[in-house]
């Protein structure tokens, strides 16, 4: 049984006599100096030079370290020979299964990017299962003829895992550059730029598959501060490599970017231009960041799951991009082919869950864990309230876009296509109530967002939510009048008053409706001024364009004319108007002879109508015009001019006043 001991921490320098009460009452104690605590106010930048200097110190005795190793191998340089030859075995079992399985037609089988998705995603499948096989097959023989030493097992793995994400890069590059089949190509590249991309990959995964194993085996030989300065060596030069690769395909992808053809002039927004231009910066940092991230966990600062390869992290990224470009292009051509607006706000959320975990993925590769209640030490300490900000703002601008997606007004709505005088024709009521709507969504979804961000970064949102509440107080009271522009505003829509794009006359205005706000409408007169009027001013609204329109007019003929023909006549052109198909859905009821309706002197008044689509009267009425010229010029009929009367002496002119003749009448 061991003894027990009891250990008294003094005061960094205790006074004579409490050294002296101590020692008589523990006549046997020992004093033991303490030994000295190192400072940790020592900045990241000192540390790192620290760390450095170390490994560059420790650096000549790493030949040293790997001849040990070696030499202590239980089988020496065959153990490469082993190595090679399991992955070898492994290739060949692949192959073999490989002539098994036949290749899977490359034809598309729809137009468009979900026509050549089927094809790539089967060829891409195939190769991954097979790449499979090749992995669990050089596992399996290097296990059984590899010696169980853990050095030698590391380096079996490590160099296993190295060819592995070189030829998972190479099936990614096939997949969305496919050389020599257009047909199942994702990326909009040409078949130059495809070749291009398709060899700059091809060199890359080679790169780093060579790399990634010399840093296998460094690692493995010399896991201690001999090997750091190797291992921060072969770091920097995949970061270099990887930042190569971006800056190679720099010109196509921007080109995609852009969306527009080699040829094209460039109309894209300015956003997307500075996007096209700077996309690969955003790539060369990251894998700079990785540099530095995996230098410091090599180095001994950082946790040991940040010296792992820097091409996960990369490949993550890439993918990332890759697949919210994919969502995208789905999301066009669904909307193009009439898909239901929810379809594609919801490729923005599965966009925004993307962000998020391609983000938690790349933390946990940099070892990072952002929902830990200890963030690290420095800055690192702040990570997961910065991660839990970013998830909300990623979640609330997907669920922007959603609804952007999902209450976005239709082009034309529901409506015709107007002509004639700026008669609105009738409108949709999704289209009038949409923009309110979005507009009352997207308000409350950025609010919500902000304060949920503000609120994980760890502010105080209390007072900013009281401040709120007295604000709207405040402007409750003072600004009555807006209050009754938005109930009245609310009372007139749900009541279907008005829609977009309809002619409505009211007490303060007419015109057809272009917008609705929440406080008042905007109307385009047929004239072009716009009226701004607030919903409580409108008062009774007389809507122009509402279901039907009856149009009316009159002509007059001379008295001898005969009324019986002339009603045939009338009715003749009214089915010749109803069989012409540029009157095809725009007429509602046939032209019609009302007989004659008065009498102005000698001539008869005789009066027609027709009913029409809201918006199409005009044209409908000057096709009726000329069809009756022409039926009353054919039974040689003169329609009746306007007559005056004058006496010499100044006094009324008699029964024979003036009339008009084609006309507008009651």
């Amino acid at each position: 049984m061991g003894e027990d001991t009891v250990t008294i921490i003094l005061p960094e320098e205790p006074s004579p006599e409490l050294l002296n009460r101590l020692h008589d009452a523990f006549p046997d104690a020992a004093v033991a100096q303490a030994e000295a605590v190192p400072e940790t106010t020592v900045g990241a930048v000192a540390a790192l030079e620290t760390a450095l200097a170390q490994a560059i110190g420790a650096a000549p005795g790493l030949p040293g370290v790997i001849g040990a190793w070696l030499a202590g191998l239980p089988d020496g340089a065959m153990t490469f020979v082993y190595i090679a030859l399991a992955l070898i075995l492994g290739y060949g079992l692949e192959r073999g299964i490989a002539f098994l399985v036949p290749q899977p037609a490359a034809m598309p089988t729809a137009p468009g990017f979900a026509g050549r998705l089927k094809p790539a995603f089967l060829r891409t499948l195939r190769s991954l299962a097979l790449l499979c096989v090749f992995a669990f097959a050089a596992r399996f023989f290097g296990r059984t003829m590899l010696t169980a030493d853990p050095s030698v097992a590391r380096l079996g793995l490590g160099v296993l895992i190295a060819i592995l994400f070189a030829r998972l890069l190479v099936i990614v590059f096939d997949l969305l550059a496919a050389p020599n089949a257009p047909a199942r190509r994702l990326m909009g590249f040409s078949d130059a730029e495809a070749q291009r991309a398709f060899g700059v990959g091809l060199r890359l995964a080679l790169a780093g598959a060579l790399i990634n194993t010399l840093y296998a085996m460094v690692l493995a030989a010399a896991p201690g501060s001999e090997g750091a300065l190797a291992l921060a060596t072969l770091a920097l030069i995949r970061a270099l490599v990887t930042s190569a690769f971006f800056w190679a395909i720099h010109a196509p992808v921007a080109r995609l970017i852009a969306g527009r053809e080699p040829d094209e002039p460039d109309e894209t927004s300015t956003l997307t231009r500075w996007l096209a231009s700077n996309w690969s910066w955003f790539f060369i940092g990251f894998a700079l960041l990785d540099f530095v991230l995996k230098l410091q966990g090599i180095l001994g600062l950082l946790d040991a799951d940040a010296r792992s390869g820097a091409g996960p992290v990369i490949f993550v990224l890439s993918i990332s991009a890759l697949s919210v470009a994919a969502l995208r292009i789905l999301r066009v051509e669904w909307l193009e082919a009439g898909a239901q607006p929810w379809i594609a706000g919801m490729t923005a959320v599965a966009e925004g869950v993307l962000a998020v975990a391609a983000a938690l993925l790349l933390l946990a590769l940099w070892g990072i864990d952002p929902f830990s209640a200890h963030g690290g030490d420095g800055t690192l300490r702040f990570i997961p309230a910065l991660v839990e900000a970013l998830i909300v703002i990623v979640v609330g601008a997907a669920m922007w876009r959603a609804v952007m997606l999902i209450l976005q007004a239709r082009d034309g709505g529901d409506g015709a296509e107007t002509e004639g005088d700026g008669m609105g024709a009738e409108g949709s009521r999704v289209d009038t109530v949409l923009p309110i709507l979005r507009g009352f969504a997207l308000a409350a979804i950025g609010i919500t967002t902000i304060m949920t961000a503000l609120a994980a970064l760890g502010a105080n949102i209390g007072p900013l939510i009281a401040s709120a509440g007295v604000v709207g107080l405040a402007v409750g009271f003072g600004a009555q009048k807006l209050v009754s522009d938005v109930i009245s505003g609310v009372f007139y829509l749900y009541e279907d008053a008005f829609r977009m794009g309809e002619y409505i006359v009211t007490g303060a205005g007419k015109g057809t409706v272009e917008r609705i706000s929440i406080r008042s409408a905007m109307l385009r007169h047929h004239n072009g001024p716009i009226y701004t009027i607030p919903f409580s001013e409108m008062g009774t609204i007389q809507n122009h364009s509402r279901d039907y329109v009856v149009m009316k007019f009159t002509f007059m003929v001379p008295d001898e004319t005969d009324l019986e023909m002339i009603r045939k006549l009338v009715k003749k052109a009214g089915q010749e108007m109803a069989a012409d198909p540029e009157l095809e859905g725009k007429l509602i009821a046939p032209l019609k002879s009302q007989g004659a309706i008065a009498i102005q002197g000698r001539n008869y008044e005789i009066g027609c109508k027709f009913t029409a689509r809201p918006g199409q009267q005009f044209v409908i009425r000057r096709k009726a015009y000329a069809v009756l010229q022409k039926a009353l010029r054919d039974k040689g009929i003169e329609l009746s001019a306007p007559s005056f009367a004058f006496t010499t002496d100044g006094s009324a002119p008699g029964p024979g006043g003036s009339i008009g003749p084609i006309g507008t009448g009651g």
